[in-house]
């Protein structure tokens, strides 16, 4: 099973210190979350020093990183200046702490249309711009006005167009359960050619509650049944690292058990 952890976790701290703190908790997988005054935003104005003894510490204790691309003001359905210039502040941050891929949230675009073609075309360049082994990946939204990427399908147009084999999807479970919640499952397997990894966290339907395996509502044994052939990463995006613990228990338990069931 190959799992990560967000510092979303420990969203409260600065991200260098949520690290630390990660990685003395024995993480070996953590996705940093670029979001946040206080939290992933330090990471772009961070002293190049400092990131360097970030990068040496994890490579030291066998730790890699996925970098989540900041989400305000960051916008490839609009590819703006804004955009591009936030973009330009994360490419020494991703240089410098070797991440395997970066996430985005396609953003906002008045015309659904255009929001795919123009994420398509920036997700292009980011690739081009971008280590040849750092994937892209692209993430599902919660429904918003004018919000790209809200539906799977949209997620699946912009891959079509990018068509790069490096590019792929990150499904986020409990945004898929908030747009969809009764066709939820339905959803997430339009989604499981596409898929790098999936964000977990659970909710009733309503909100970005960011909870544990079983606080909310998500079905998840049935939708782990439906990855049962499919290796992903299983990135747990809770609001507590100890919520973290449990979603990562309750994975490792099913899949034993249906490991046990097949022989």
């Amino acid at each position: 099973m190959r799992h990560s952890i967000s510092t979303y976790t420990l969203f409260s701290e600065p991200i260098d210190e949520a690290i630390d703190r990660l990685i003395a908790d024995g993480w070996k997988s953590i996705e940093l979350m670029g979001e946040g005054a206080h939290h992933g935003r330090l990471l772009f104005d961070m002293d190049p020093a400092r990131l360097t003894e970030i990068s040496d510490r994890a490579k030291d204790k066998g730790v890699s990183f996925g970098l989540h691309l900041p989400i305000s003001g960051f916008n490839p359905a609009l590819a703006d200046e804004e955009t591009e210039a936030i973009w330009q502040q994360c490419l020494p941050v991703i240089e410098s702490l070797d991440v395997k891929y970066v996430l985005l949230h396609p953003g906002e675009n008045p015309s659904i249309e255009a929001g795919i073609e123009s994420t398509a075309r920036f997700a292009q360049k980011m690739l081009e711009d971008l280590p040849a082994k750092t994937d892209l990946v692209v993430e599902n939204i919660p429904a918003m006005k004018n919000g790209i990427g809200v539906s799977i399908d949209q997620l699946i147009s912009i891959l079509h167009k990018i068509n790069d084999h490096c590019a792929q999807m990150m499904l986020d479970t409990g945004h898929c359960y908030m747009n969809e919640r009764e066709h939820f499952l339905a959803e997430c397997e339009k989604a499981i050619p596409y898929l790098y990894g999936l964000h977990i966290n659970d909710n009733h339907g309503e909100h970005d509650e960011h909870l544990q395996i079983g606080e909310g509502m998500i079905p998840f044994e049935r939708l782990l049944l439906l990855l049962k052939e499919k290796e992903v990463e299983y990135v747990l995006e809770t609001n507590t690292v100890e919520r973290a613990e449990h979603s990562k228990r309750e994975i490792m338990k099913f899949i034993q058990d249906d490991e046990s069931g097949d022989n």
